[in-house]
């Protein structure tokens, strides 16, 4: 599985864990806000692809605030539960959002279209039925990067992390770049083993 989103800060996670809504709690560790979904199967020339461009797409991109005030709920999905999620609120996330994915349809990278409407949320939980809208205290939060996850288990995972403050060195990423997509196309068990946090920053 590979998806572009934010990684929710620890602290905000606290705060989102504490709030009491039903169904089956997500772990705080895996609260995200997802922007880009790429797929299961993810082929290595779109993955090298994705990241130059989110790179240059990202670039002059500032740090920004999003907002959640509002908790609500998905209808009832293909795995029989119903997403219990905060909902967020951010212009400059939907700008974001918005950019990226005309970069992506112009460079012909593929990514997932089943939902029209960009609506940004952190889901929370999934419960058995769906619940009303409901206002808790407003929790904000500064969005000082951008993830690329890959992988779905902790031995195959892989996390590009795009730096949101202008000042990426476009020499370093190409470099970064290339070293990852090597090693992945030499040997990516390896590569996995290796590579002990399986981080790489963009910069």
């Amino acid at each position: 599985m590979a998806f572009l989103g934010i990684k929710i800060p620890h602290e905000v996670g606290r705060l989102l864990k504490s709030i009491e809504v039903p169904g089956k709690k997500e772990p705080d560790s895996e609260y995200h806000i997802t922007i880009a979904f790429f797929g299961d199967d993810w082929p290595v020339s779109d993955a090298a692809k994705t990241l130059e461009t989110t790179f240059e797409t990202l670039k002059n991109f500032k740090p920004f605030k999003v907002k959640t005030q509002k908790i609500t709920c998905f209808p009832k999905g293909e795995g029989g539960g119903v997403p219990i999620l905060a909902k967020v609120e951010s212009e400059e996330l939907h700008k974001l959002e918005k950019k990226l994915k005309a970069a992506y349809d112009k460079e012909d990278i593929e990514f997932s279209k089943t939902h029209k409407d960009f609506k940004p949320h952190i889901t929370l939980s999934y419960s058995g039925k769906e619940i009303d809208e409901e206002k808790i205290e407003p929790i904000e939060f500064m969005v000082h990067e951008i993830v690329l996850w890959c992988g779905d288990n902790g031995d195959d995972r892989l996390f590009v992390t795009f730096p949101l403050d202008g000042k990426q060195k476009k020499n370093a990423f190409l470099i970064n770049k290339a070293e990852v997509f090597y090693a992945l196309a030499k040997d990516p068990k390896a590569f996995f083993k290796q590579t002990t946090d399986r981080r790489l920053i963009v910069r």
